[in-house]
C-alpha cells in the first residue's frame, strides 16, 4: 500500500552556522531506520563534526558545492553530482 508523505519534518541541526534538514523519509518522518531521504539547506562555510550514521546516506548536490572530508582525503561535490 502506498504511503503519502505530505510534508517533510524539520530536523534540529548541529554545526557552525544555522542550517535546515527537511526529512521526507527516515527515522523521524516515516519510521524507516535503514534509509534517510532529506533536503539539507546550509550556508556557505557551514561545517559539522564527522559522523558515521547507522543508515545509508546518499547525497545529491542541487546548488553550490559540498566539501566532504574523510579518512582518505577530501572530495568536492558540485551541483548536479
Amino acid at each position: 500500500m502506498p504511503t503519502l508523505i505530505s510534508q517533510p519534518t524539520v530536523i534540529p541541526c548541529v554545526g557552525t552556522k544555522p542550517k535546515q534538514i527537511q526529512e521526507f523519509a527516515g527515522r523521524v518522518n516515516s519510521g524507516h531506520s535503514s534509509v534517510s531521504i532529506a533536503r539539507m539547506i546550509s550556508p556557505s562555510g557551514w561545517t559539522e563534526p564527522g559522523q558515521r550514521p547507522d543508515f545509508e546516506e546518499i547525497t545529491v548536490v542541487l546548488k553550490g558545492t559540498l566539501r566532504v572530508e574523510h579518512e582518505a582525503g577530501v572530495l568536492d561535490v558540485h551541483a548536479g553530482q
